[in-house]
Parts: structure tokens; sequence; C-alpha cells
């Protein structure tokens, strides 16, 4: 009769109860980790991170070295392309010295006419062009006021004179145009001061 009593109490368990003990039985196998343990695993994927990281870094400086080089070369070959193009005017220059300028000075004008028309094609191959300053508003990002009048009979602001052109490179001023002025208001005494200064360097030049 006892057997009967267990073998009843072992039907009465429910699958629910039985998952539950399977559960706390394989908790109870698994073994606890220690602190030491968890600290070598964090010190393990820090130190693989590191590792990754400095890959990382020295490819970029690789990459960064070729990328610097290429465009160097590219500088380069700019350049010879642009000194090529400047030994064939310095040709047409020697030649058109050669021509006596007091017994065929129609020559000698064609000559240097075909030398303004070659750099200027250059200038237009780089994307050179000259500034439009004349009787414009003067912008001093485009021009550089060199000095100043004061006529009342003219616009004020307004460039009535061109000393040397300006030029834009692309959409970078390469060269400011060096200008006059016109003011309705007098100039002070510090600026005339500065216009004489400005005058008398470009004479020096």
């Amino acid at each position: 009769m006892p057997e009967n009593n267990e073998e009843r109490q072992e039907a009465d368990v429910t699958p629910e109860e039985e998952g539950a003990l399977s559960n706390a039985e394989s908790f109870e196998a698994l073994p606890e980790k220690k602190p030491e343990q968890d600290l070598d695993e964090d010190e393990a994927q820090a130190n693989d991170l590191l590792d990754r990281l400095q890959r990382l870094q020295a490819e970029f400086e690789n990459y960064k070295k070729r990328i610097d080089g290429r465009f160097e070369e590219a500088a380069k070959f700019a350049r010879e392309g642009v000194l090529l193009k400047l030994l064939e005017v310095y040709d047409n220059i020697e030649r058109a010295m050669e021509v006596d300028f007091k017994k065929d000075p129609a020559a000698a004008k064609e000559g240097i006419g075909a030398i303004e028309r070659q750099i200027s094609k250059i200038l237009s191959l780089e994307d050179v062009r000259p500034i439009e300053s004349l009787n414009k508003e003067f912008d001093p990002y485009y021009q550089h006021a060199a000095s100043r009048t004061s006529n009342p009979d003219l616009p004020d602001g307004k460039v009535v004179e061109v000393y040397q052109k300006g030029y834009m490179l692309r959409e970078k001023v390469l060269r400011p145009a060096m200008v006059r002025v016109n003011r309705h208001e007098s100039p002070s005494a510090s600026e005339i001061e500065e216009d004489a200064n400005e005058s008398s360097e470009m004479d020096s030049e």
C-alpha cells in the first residue's frame, strides 16, 4: 500500500512543475562566475577593440599619404603644362625681337599682337579672366583703391580709372584690380597720405 501512495504522489506532479524542477537543477549545475574572470574578459575585449582602432588608424594614415602623393603629382604635371605653354610664348617673343621695328613696324606690331592673343588664349584655357572694373561700382573684394578723386559730376563710388587689371581664377580673385575711385566726400588727411604712398609705390614698380 505505501508503494501505491508514492505512485499517486508522482502522478500528481504537473508538467509545469516538472519544467520548473528541471530549470532549477540546470541553474544549480551552472558554475559560478568569479569577478576576476569578468575582469579578464573585459580586458580582452578592450584590447581587441584597441587593436582594431590602431589598425584602422594606420590604414587611414597610409590612405592619406597616397592621396597627398597623387595631389602633388597632379600639381607637378599641371605646372609643367603651364610652363610648356609659356615656352611657346617665349619662342614667339624671341622671334618678334628679331624683327627690325624701325624698318618694318607693321610686322613688329603684328608679332606683338600674336603674342598677346596667345597669352590671352592660355589664360582662358586656365580659367583666368579679367575683372571688369572701369565705370563699375567699387567693390573691395575685386578692386584695391590705389587712389581717390572727388568729382561731383560722376557717381559716388564709381571706378574712374584702372591702373592695373585684376584677374579671377575660376571663382577666386587671383589678383585684385588697382583702381582710382570717385568719392563725393573729401578724403581725410590719413587717406590722402595713404594714396600718396601707394602712388609712389606704383611709380617705383
